[in-house]
């Protein structure tokens, strides 16, 4: 008959040593004076070993699931990173050609008077070079707007702070003293 040792009845049947040893002290399962199973009795108390192949077919599958999951989500999260790089890198484009018309429209505006057509019972039609003129003027006129801002919101900080020194300026603060000074002075103004 062919005999075990606990690691190997352990590693077959797939028990825990502490399992068998409970069975040992039960008396479900009995072991031989050196210390090793009958395969019979182990087979009777625990069944029949499971079968290597099947148990790494398993986990070779479940591996293998957990892979493509995870490879999905992967795929997933890089789609996601794609869009919103190439959402941002649109957004760039806009501000940097709002920069760029930012620093041209000043330059290029040339300031003209109203004036109106002589006949105005034919309708006038714009050409390209007056139409581009008329952004460019639409555009000026808005960052002369912003700028008037910034200047308001700059002349409303400047008089504010004005009038905190003013008002810092009116009241003298009394020089700060410390303890033993002021000790000093109690005791010396007694007298």
């Amino acid at each position: 008959m062919a005999k075990l040792s606990l690691s190997e009845v352990s590693k077959q049947f797939n028990v825990d040593r502490s399992t068998i040893y409970r069975a040992v002290r039960n008396g479900r399962l009995s072991r031989s004076a050196d210390g090793q199973f009958d395969i019979v009795e182990v087979i009777r108390c625990f069944g029949d070993p499971e079968p290597k192949s099947q148990k790494l077919e398993t986990s070779k599958q479940e591996i293998d699931d957990a892979t493509k999951k995870l490879i999905t989500h992967l795929e997933h999260e890089v789609k996601k990173y794609q869009e919103r790089e190439e959402r941002l890198m649109q957004q760039i484009d806009r501000m940097q050609t709002l920069i760029e018309l930012k620093s041209v429209a000043p330059a290029t505006a040339v300031p003209q008077q109203d004036a109106t057509a002589c006949d105005t019972s034919t309708p006038q039609r714009a050409t390209n070079t007056e139409l581009t003129k008329n952004k460019e003027e639409k555009l000026e006129k808005s960052f002369q707007s912003v700028a008037v801002a910034q200047q308001h919101a700059t002349a409303r900080d400047t008089t504010t702070l004005q009038h905190a020194t003013v008002q810092n300026m009116a009241v003298p603060q009394p020089k700060k003293r410390g303890l033993f000074s002021r000790v000093l002075d109690a005791v010396l103004s007694d007298d």
